[in-house]
């Protein structure tokens, strides 16, 4: 009976797997094609938006472009346990070029050594290549381990792009480079125990940033040196909440050697919505303390601060109108440095708070053959402090895009571990 009991516990932790090692709600929709291969279990699942992108302002651009992402994924029983292998791609670098798709008060990212500023760089080819493995301790404790030659740690919320309540948006979050941005880390380990309703995990990771050349394996200076912990809660099926913390090591290409604190929280809900659709919503909170060098003040010719503090929050939603419409949008507010927005001189450690509410909605076209293909459109306001409107010459603004989608149709939800056992699923 025991070892039962520990085989539903690993299957019920498998199902509600997102990316790296986070957990989503029960009742979160799911989205792949699944097959069987003798013993071993397959998912595919992702997203491909084809787009057209219009940022205003002199700091803006246009662009037609490809944001995608893709996940294989195969499991089966190994010793008493669920061992599962994945693989997460995207051609954003082909599609967009190194510089990524424009997006008015993005940041996080270097190119040709300098910030990349208005605009989301495109993710690598190599989103994830990881293995986990799950067993059973007792009827109520199980173990997971995972590894990741590129992986997520245990730091942050589930993965913008697994959340369901960013399903719809192909866009990153103004605040994704201090909340989940380590989902793209060269080289992860992560331990964790968990029981029916809570996990404890910690990971030691290497922090740098992946350099502007996508296609490769960012191992140069590599250390696992940078470490993580986070806690997650199921409080019901429809809700999981969780908390980290953890110290990124050299993560600052252009300020090498320094180090970064981040903390935060996050709650995800799952409830339902009108005709058997489901309504999904995010509350992230972030803070990063970053700790830098002489670089922050004139470029040197200054006494650095030791540190500066900057904080984010998200608020986002998508609602399922039925099988073919869904509506869906975000709140952010975050603290963005003069380095940050890619400011040069002055005070580069200054910090400006901007805020951003974007609305959109999809529609379903077609579907067929394990596949949805879907139209939609968002449009972005965003606001930022009187200090920046020589700059953008205007408080507030404009973004917008329409996009053609191409994902998985979305299956019926399966009893936990029956349907769904491999990491990852939605």
């Amino acid at each position: 009976m025991e070892a039962d009991t520990s085989r539903s516990l690993v299957a019920m932790s498998l199902d509600r797997a997102a990316s790296g090692t986070s957990w989503l709600p029960d009742a979160a929709p799911r989205r792949a094609i699944h097959r069987s291969l003798g013993d071993w279990m397959l998912m595919v699942h992702g997203s491909v938006f084809g787009q057209y992108d219009r940022q205003e302002t002199l700091h803006g651009d246009s662009q037609f472009g490809v944001v995608d992402w893709e996940m294989l994924m195969a499991a089966r029983p190994v010793a008493g346990g669920m061992f599962a292998a994945r693989v997460m791609t995207s051609l954003e670098a082909l599609a967009l070029g190194r510089r990524g798709y424009p997006e008015l008060l993005q940041s996080g990212a270097t190119d040709a050594g300098g910030r990349l500023a208005n605009r989301q760089h495109p993710h690598d080819l190599w989103n994830e290549l990881a293995a986990t493995y799950d067993h059973g301790l007792t009827s109520s404790i199980a173990f997971s381990l995972y590894g990741g030659v590129v992986g997520e740690p245990a730091l942050g919320p589930v993965a913008y792009m697994h959340r369901p309540s960013a399903d719809a948006d192909p866009f990153a979050p103004l605040g994704h480079h201090s909340q989940d941005a380590a989902h793209e880390s060269f080289g992860v380990v992560t331990a964790g125990v968990y029981g029916e309703r809570v996990k404890l995990e910690g990971s030691a990771f290497n922090g740098r940033e992946p350099d502007e050349y996508r296609f490769n394996l960012d191992y140069q200076g590599a250390r696992l040196d940078s470490y993580a912990t986070r806690l997650t809660v199921s409080l019901s099926a429809g809700v999981t909440a969780a908390a980290w913390g953890g110290y990124v090591f050299d993560h600052d290409p252009l300020d090498p050697g320094t180090g970064m604190q981040r903390y935060g929280a996050s709650l995800l809900t799952v409830l339902p919505a009108t005709r058997d659709g489901a309504w999904s919503a995010a509350l992230v909170e972030g803070i990063d303390i970053h700790h830098h060098g002489a670089r922050a003040h004139n470029h040197g010719t200054e006494p650095a601060k030791s540190y500066h503090v900057a904080a984010s929050t998200l608020v986002e939603t998508t609602y399922e109108l039925g099988a073919r419409a869904t509506l869906y949008g975000r709140v952010e507010q975050v603290q963005k440095s003069a380095d940050d927005l890619g400011f040069n001189g002055a005070d580069l450690m200054q910090l400006f708070t901007v805020r951003a509410l974007t609305l959109g909605g999809t529609t379903e076209l077609i579907a067929a053959h394990d596949l949805s293909i879907g139209v939609g459109a968002r449009g972005t306001v965003n606001l930022v402090p009187e200090t920046l409107e020589p700059t953008y010459q205007t408080r507030t603004p404009l973004g917008f895009s329409v996009f053609l989608r191409v994902r998985p149709a979305k299956l019926h939800a399966p009893a936990m571990g029956t349907n769904t056992p491999v990491a990852g699923s939605r």
